[in-house]
């Protein structure tokens, strides 16, 4: 990602991020949160009473801070069993 990071909140694992806050707790960029979201490897945030998505008054999704750290953790283990399997073929 280029430019400045993100601020990201003390480690709540409740907080609600912005997209571009989840970038730079991540390491990828926006796009990819956004990517992400509609993969369905990341949630909008929902509130625990009403059930309905968290959203700003613009209508811009927020996520958890843990949700991000969950979706950022399974692509990198993801792609970490792709290059595996490509070094294996590569070898044989």
């Amino acid at each position: 990602m280029s430019g400045e990071a993100a601020s990201v909140p003390d480690l709540d694992v409740n907080a609600l991020l912005t997209a571009k806050e989840a970038a730079g707790y991540a390491g990828v960029s926006i796009a990819l949160i956004c990517k992400w979201r509609e993969r369905g490897h990341l949630p909008v945030a929902r509130d625990p009473e009403t059930g309905e998505e968290i959203r700003d008054d613009r209508g811009r999704p927020r996520y958890r801070l843990l949700d991000v750290a969950k979706a950022e953790n399974a692509t990198r283990q993801r792609a970490e069993q792709m290059a595996q399997g490509i070094l294996r073929r590569q070898a044989a």
